[in-house]
């Protein structure tokens, strides 16, 4: 995770700045199946005002073992969070660990059409792109209900594992507009 640039940002009324969260979740997925080969948390420094770039306030270069079969793809998915308690900031966290539960759909398209992760690669989702996306984590829709903090967006993006150390831009807006983030990360994938 590079930084979050943040081109709006609101925390309730009279409640001062937001404080921007990013939890982002790896994946193998191919055939019927979707792994999880790792999850991190990213809180970010406090924006002063609006636009602007903000670093993560611990600095990490994660990295992860993705055990995948043949034509497994990477999938990389964020969900952006303003924080106030962390109560839902920790079960996004757990939910993540179960992808094949975990389904999502375009915020472009005017009929929703809900894909597994695992779908990805041969749906019309662009490979390489970050794509602004809603979604369930198995029943559970986090728009809807997040206990103890604020729902902002998700983004996902499917590549080749064998994909060159590139950035990548995620785009994660909250449904009223209030809160529009992007996520800058950069991808890489070293054989053992």
């Amino acid at each position: 995770m590079e930084a979050l640039e943040l081109a709006t940002g609101h925390d309730g009324l009279l409640r001062g700045a937001p404080e921007p969260v990013v939890v982002i979740g790896v994946y193998a997925a191919g055939g019927d199946r979707t792994r999880l080969a790792g999850r991190s948390v990213y809180r970010f420094a406090r924006p002063g005002a609006f636009p602007c770039k903000v670093a993560a306030r611990e600095p990490a270069s994660d990295a992860c073992t993705l055990v995948a079969a043949p034509g497994d793809r990477l999938v990389i998915l964020a969900l952006a969070v303003e924080e106030d308690r962390g109560r839902g900031v920790q079960a996004l966290f757990a939910e993540l660990e179960r992808g094949d539960g975990i389904l999502v759909w375009s915020t472009d398209r005017a009929m929703p059409a809900p894909l597994h992760l695992h779908e990805l690669e041969g749906a019309l989702v662009d490979p390489d792109l970050g794509h602004r996306v809603e979604l369930l984590l198995g029943e559970h829709d986090p728009a809807r209900h997040l206990d103890g903090d604020d729902w902002v967006g998700a983004a996902v993006l499917h590549a080749d594992l064998a994909v060159r150390p590139r950035r990548h831009r995620l785009h994660l807006r909250s449904a009223d507009g209030r809160n529009d983030w992007t996520a800058q990360v950069e991808v890489s994938v070293r054989r053992a």
